[in-house]
């Protein structure tokens, strides 16, 4: 299973684009200069009034396929 790491700083605004169907995804460079795209959904349990702020590490199975996400600071 592949794993990497996410710095994510998206605002509270931002995120409310999901739910008028502007937005499904986050893209975003990984700490190792990958650049992934995931669903927003991943994310929603992480969401605060300031939007989604911190590390994830992200992990992917054998088939590149999102298995989870976890905040680690």
């Amino acid at each position: 299973m592949a794993k990497i790491v996410l710095n994510v700083a998206l605002p509270a605004s931002k995120y409310e684009a999901m739910y008028s169907g502007a937005a499904k995804n986050l893209v975003a460079s990984s700490l190792d200069g990958r650049k992934v795209q995931l669903p927003l959904s991943a994310f929603q349990r992480f969401v605060t009034h300031q939007g989604i702020y911190g590390f994830f590490e992200v992990e992917f199975d054998d088939m590149n396929k999102l298995v989870a996400v976890t905040k680690i600071r």
